[in-house]
């Protein structure tokens, strides 16, 4: 089955920042959650951006599979994970369908600039400075904005 879903993955110093948009399925996050196991830091603390800005949605099968990617996260040295949500209705689903729930070690947020001053409160410095993906989300915004058939800037 052919992948959906758009990734862009990095790591400065200690943490490890997937940027993503669009619609995936459960091929497309187990694609990124591969690139993520290649790049996260081995025998020491890290923390983890997830940017999800434009991300549009995914079947309950990928969000199960997100799941299996937080878990092994934290059981391989990750200690907090700050997630910039495109809007409660995402943060809902994700919920209800990934058993996700923000607390202590998953801080959900708005925006970039939240989740950067976030990380640095736990001991993770990282500024908007550092965050390598600002063409990818331009990109992505873009295409969004110009698909006829995303409802993901459309208001009901």
């Amino acid at each position: 089955m052919k992948i959906h879903g758009e990734w862009e993955i990095s790591k400065v110093r200690n943490v490890v920042v997937r940027a993503f948009a669009g619609s995936f399925n459960e091929q497309g996050f187990n694609a990124m959650f591969e690139e993520f196991k290649k790049i996260a830091p081995v025998g020491a603390p890290w923390a983890s951006m997830a940017q999800g800005e434009y991300w549009e949605m995914a079947p309950a099968a990928a969000l199960q599979s997100y799941t299996h990617m937080r878990e092994w996260a934290i059981a391989h040295g990750c200690q907090c994970i700050a997630f910039v949500c495109p809007s409660r209705f995402h943060l809902d689903i994700v919920k209800r369908n990934a058993g996700v729930v923000p607390g202590d070690d998953l801080y959900v947020c708005a925006t970039t600039e939240e989740a950067c001053a976030w990380l640095t409160a736990k001991g993770f410095p990282f500024s908007i400075d550092d965050f390598q993906h600002h063409a990818f989300l331009e990109k992505a915004k873009r295409r969004l904005e110009n698909d006829p058939t995303s409802t993901f800037f459309r208001v009901a």
